[in-house]
């Protein structure tokens, strides 16, 4: 039996980071998105967060906050900002 995959995608919405979400996508059991990140990209990132509703997301441009948390508030997902607020493992 294979276990699930948890994966935190750094720069989702650039185009390594859509590719990898279209892998994950193809083989939902193998893989769990736990964190998503974008720079600027706001409007993908809240795209990607409503289908893969991971436990955060992080934008990395202040500008963009508050649209992000906002379109996001009805979801179970936490809205961080900024490099700083990354997981450090």
């Amino acid at each position: 039996m294979t276990s699930t995959k948890r994966v935190a995608l750094l720069g989702s919405t650039g185009s390594i980071g859509t590719q990898t979400l279209d892998v994950i996508r193809q083989h939902p059991e193998k893989f769990s998105v736990e964190v998503l990140t974008a720079q600027n990209n706001a409007d993908l990132l809240i795209q990607q967060a409503l289908e893969f509703v991971p436990n955060a997301v992080v934008i990395g441009n202040e500008a963009n906050y508050s649209k992000v948390k906002e379109a996001l508030a009805s979801a179970p997902i936490k809205v961080l900002l900024g490099k700083k607020r990354l997981p450090k493992w």
